[in-house]
């Protein structure tokens, strides 16, 4: 098989699927994980299978993709502004079970022009608990509902957060889980649902009595970033990319894989701690040092034991975008048993 290319160990995704519907089933919340990690639908399907009441997605083309395959419970947690989206997604909502964003007042009043009271916008009210993008403060859930609740075309289903802060590695998971969850809960009231999620927090958000459903997103693969904030070891991480040694010299190997296949996140949400590109399986000790566009230039102390044709394993330090960046996905049950996903929704952003 020609690299680059993405090689996922089956056994491995779908341990760690399993495990994250075992950590809801016990906590007793419901499952509604991101689309975007993996934006497969071979995934997706895996997850519906194993415990997943529906699909999150963030954007409109992913939510018509999942629609069409039949997907019918889907979150999208994605503010809609402009006319042409909202009339799409209107059209789909004729179809299935939506719900969308609504992050204050104003944006409640925007959207109601173009619903109506027999067919209003299920909509849940966007919280900031820490990331600081997009959201009103906990404190202002009750003000901001009460206005929300005069206007007729819209229906606020709940309270929903993103623990994305989580990432920056600041603060403990469990520190931000707990008040991710906690924030919102004290403003519950019946019959409006908490929704909540990260892969970091999903954890401990999940043990908050009365949050509802949480949504993680990269726990299908995990990655660098992952294992370096303790959410996950090494070994469960399922998602690699394969590349070639196409130079050797003194200083340097350099490989066919660069920014356009490993990404140059360096981090999340402002956690750039990272050394390098990816973690090389074979040498850890190694570093992806720079990137240009198809090429990536390793570096250390060992590279003469690496030589011209070699094929190398590496762990990327943020699995989302590089998935983003590839057709097709190689999954292997054990090494000579491969199939290949390529249902795969890439490019709808």
């Amino acid at each position: 098989m020609e690299t680059p290319y993405i090689y996922i160990d089956y056994e491995k995704l779908i341990r760690n699927i399993e495990n994250m519907a075992k950590i809801c089933r016990e906590n007793k919340v419901s499952l509604k994980p991101h689309f975007k990690s993996h934006k497969t639908l071979e995934i997706a399907k895996e997850q519906l299978k194993r415990g997943s009441i529906g699909i999150t997605t963030s954007t409109l083309k992913e939510t018509k993709a999942l629609v069409k395959k039949g997907i019918n419970n889907i979150t999208l947690a994605y503010p809609l502004v402009s006319e042409r989206k909202i009339k799409q997604y209107k059209k789909l909502g004729k179809e299935s079970k939506l719900s969308a964003l609504v992050l204050d007042y104003q944006h409640g009043l925007y959207l109601n022009a173009y619903f109506s009271k027999v067919k209003p916008c299920n909509v849940w009210l966007k919280i900031n608990t820490g990331l600081n993008r997009l959201g009103i403060e906990p404190h202002k859930i009750p003000s901001e509902l009460e206005k929300l609740k005069n206007i007729e075309n819209i229906k606020v289903v709940g309270f929903l957060a993103h623990g994305g802060n989580s990432y920056s590695g600041k603060e403990s998971l469990e520190k931000v889980g707990t008040y991710e969850g906690q924030a919102l809960v004290a403003y519950k009231k019946p019959p409006l649902l908490v929704s909540c999620g990260s892969a970091p927090t999903a954890k401990w958000v999940s043990k908050v009595k009365e949050v509802d459903e949480i949504r993680p997103r990269n726990y299908v693969f995990y990655d660098r970033t992952t294992v370096s904030l303790g959410v996950c070891q090494k070994e469960e991480c399922a998602l690699y990319v394969k590349a070639t040694v196409i130079g050797k010299y003194i200083d340097r190997l350099v490989i066919d894989s660069g920014s356009k296949t490993l990404g140059l996140d360096k981090g999340v949400h402002g956690n750039s701690n990272m050394e390098g590109f990816g973690v090389i399986m074979e040498n850890p000790d190694l570093v992806i040092t720079r990137l240009s566009e198809e090429h990536g230039v390793i570096e250390g102390k060992s590279i003469e034991n690496i030589q011209i044709g070699q094929i190398l394993t590496i762990l990327p330090n943020h699995a989302c975008p590089v998935v983003n960046l590839h057709d097709t996905l190689y999954v292997f049950l054990k090494p000579i048993n491969q199939q290949v996903y390529s249902d795969r929704k890439r490019s709808l952003r």
